[in-house]
């Protein structure tokens, strides 16, 4: 198989502080935006990403997870890749 088989996606977080009581047994739940970040998911490739890809090595990436496929020739993965968040207004 040649070439990398991947689905892109978006995921969304939203930012929120503890709950805080605010009398009896009710609670109020502070939040404050909300994050949006792109995820490559892989179902066949044939290369992984490079440390100088990573958010700490001046990259864009925030985080990747490989596993190596067996019954292949070669040297072939599935895995994901996350990539730096963008502040989104919530939703």
């Amino acid at each position: 198989m040649a070439g990398d088989v991947k689905i892109d996606g978006r995921i969304y977080r939203l930012r929120a502080g503890s709950p805080m009581p605010v009398g009896g047994s009710k609670f109020i739940l502070q939040t404050f935006m909300g994050e949006e970040a792109t995820v490559i998911n892989y179902l066949y490739t044939e290369s992984l990403p490079g440390s100088e890809e990573f958010r700490g090595q001046g990259g864009s990436k925030v985080s990747a997870s490989f596993t190596r496929l067996l019954n292949t020739t070669g040297d072939s993965y599935s895995g994901k890749e996350q990539f730096n968040p963008e502040y989104v207004e919530e939703r």
